[in-house]
């Protein structure tokens, strides 16, 4: 949504659906926080309509942590890329997603998913992350949180019997995001 936000009509025209359909998707983004609503100026007669626009993301309440954290790894490791893969590998073994029979791809784009990352499958098999949960923290210490990342889905890759070797992370890659390619799938794997 615009900034200047969206009239229930401008939004179901916008999503090609019924504004029926679309009002009862607001009020239960509007309930769970993601967008906000108020009345648009009175033009006429009649109740004013509703303008409706995205909510500002709510920082993390860890992304201090994680930046505190990779600050700490980054002062103390040898390699702080290193220790940022083999923390995000251990994280993503343990992810539910990971224990989940079947496609491995799958596992990493729903875990990835779930811990906000807003990812999408791309024509050439990349993945863009067009979210990042602890942007400020990766802005700060990208050796150390990107890294991380890239371990997690190396971790779910490994819980699918899948080699993650070839699996990267192109940290900023993309004009609102990062770039992320997995290792093949070789035949007989999942």
């Amino acid at each position: 949504m615009r900034s200047e936000g969206l009239s229930l009509p401008q939004v179901a025209e916008f999503m090609g659906l019924h504004e029926n359909t679309v009002r009862s998707h607001l009020d239960a983004l509007l309930a769970d926080g993601y967008v906000q609503r108020e009345s648009a100026p009175a033009a006429g007669r009649g109740r004013p309509a509703w303008i409706w626009r995205a909510a500002a993301p709510t920082p993390s309440p860890f992304a201090a942590l994680a930046n505190v954290l990779a600050d700490q790894v980054a002062l103390l490791s040898d390699n702080p890329a290193r220790a940022g893969i083999e923390a995000g590998q251990r994280w993503g073994a343990t992810l539910p997603e990971a224990a989940l029979e079947g496609d491995a791809r799958g596992a990493v784009i729903d875990s990835l998913a779930a811990l906000g990352f807003a990812p999408r499958l791309e024509a050439d098999h990349s993945v863009s992350l067009l979210s990042c949960p602890l942007l400020s923290a990766a802005r700060e210490n990208p050796q150390v949180i990107c890294n991380v990342h890239l371990g997690i889905v190396r971790g779910i890759l490994q819980s699918h019997g899948r080699d993650p070797a070839g699996s990267r992370i192109l940290p900023f890659a993309l004009e609102h995001g990062c770039r992320l390619e997995l290792s093949p799938q070789r035949e007989g794997q999942r």
